[in-house]
């Protein structure tokens, strides 16, 4: 079974030796205490300042999930003026849950999907996003991020990117927080997420305590020392460190996620049955591919392609049964993407 569900989907295929070394090594029976464990932290925390390019000062956390990360969040900036804007599903869970922790200081602003917001200053004093918008597909672009950075400079931006870190170039600082769990364009096992901080952030949370246990003024007071607050996935960030480690450079796959996306939009375009639910090109995602077309052509299309042991991602949100969405990670082999593409062009 190959699985094209836009997460958790396709594992990495380096990971069974990954998994195998983990094993041999003993790593996995370490505590969260030990040399060994404060080692691989620093060891994974320099590969992934590496590899994404994040600012010397920015500090590395590992919790349970993006959605865990929503509610650390919430918890610790909730008490300022919060704007989120989003044009889809997941983006309003996220404000969603920071206006139950806080409904007199958090707005929504929605905007249309075929567009990016107005990249102004905005007057608020966190500004939350969804820069890849899985429901939907799709896409903040990076010259938008910086753009939205230079017009508020004293902001804190936070930014959800749970479909791109790892297959696109993300301007890291650009945001004062990124997060994502792992099992999207990192191709890993589900079960963990990293969150990424600004020193300015952490300094502000440092200030202004929250009392939760998994605050960022605890989650940075262990990460000091490269340990953390709970026992974590130490699996999950063993095989963080072997995959980026060994990974192609992160512009060498930005540039062919961004290619295949590409073609999986000409295909659509070409197509008799279904289009891309997104029209506007200059916001499309390059990872997340969303077809829209009639709701019984879309699940004949889905148990087609289940009969030949590939599964393909339902439709979310308000597009639920008009759509189906197709990922576009890293871990995608080109031949998988080569009989998913033969699946598509010849189904009537």
């Amino acid at each position: 079974m190959v699985s094209f569900y836009p997460g958790p989907s396709r594992l990495d295929p380096r990971l069974e030796h990954y998994i195998h070394d983990a094993f041999q090594s003993g790593i996995l029976s370490q505590n969260h205490r030990s040399p060994a464990f404060m080692q691989l932290y620093e060891n994974t925390w320099a590969t992934v300042r590496s590899y994404f390019e994040v600012p010397d000062d920015y500090s590395l956390y590992f919790v349970s999930s993006a959605t865990e990360c929503w509610e650390i969040v919430s918890q610790e900036l909730g008490q300022l003026k919060n704007l989120h804007l989003y044009n889809g599903a997941f983006g309003e869970k996220g404000f969603t849950i920071n206006t139950s922790f806080h409904p007199d200081t958090v707005i929504g602003l929605p905007f249309d999907k075929e567009e990016s917001p107005l990249a102004q200053a905005y007057h608020a004093e966190v500004i939350h996003l969804t820069q890849n918008e899985t429901a939907n597909g799709s896409q903040l672009s990076a010259s938008w991020l910086k753009e939205l950075r230079q017009k508020n400079s004293s902001s804190f931006i936070t930014v959800d990117a749970t479909s791109s870190l790892g297959g696109q170039v993300l301007p890291m600082a650009s945001a004062d927080v990124w997060f994502a769990s792992v099992q999207k364009c990192l191709g890993l096992p589900s079960g963990m997420a990293v969150l990424i901080c600004s020193k300015r952030l952490v300094e502000f949370c440092q200030r202004n305590k929250s009392g939760y246990y998994n605050s960022i003024a605890s989650l940075e007071q262990q990460f000091q020392k490269r340990q953390t607050t709970h026992t974590p996935n130490i699996l999950g960030v063993y095989l963080l460190y072997r995959a980026l480690s060994e990974r192609l450079q992160l512009k060498i796959t930005h540039d062919a996620l961004k290619q295949q996306a590409k073609q999986w939009y000409q295909l659509l375009e070409a197509h008799t049955l279904f289009e891309s639910l997104i029209h506007n090109q200059a916001v499309r995602s390059d990872t997340i591919i969303t077809a829209k077309g009639n709701p019984s052509d879309i699940e004949r299309f889905k148990n087609h392609c289940a009969e030949k042991q590939y599964i393909i991602g339902n439709g979310y949100g308000a597009d639920k049964n008009s759509t189906f969405r197709i990922a576009n990670f890293p871990a995608h082999q080109a031949s998988e993407i080569a009989f998913l593409q033969h699946l598509l062009i010849n189904f009537k």
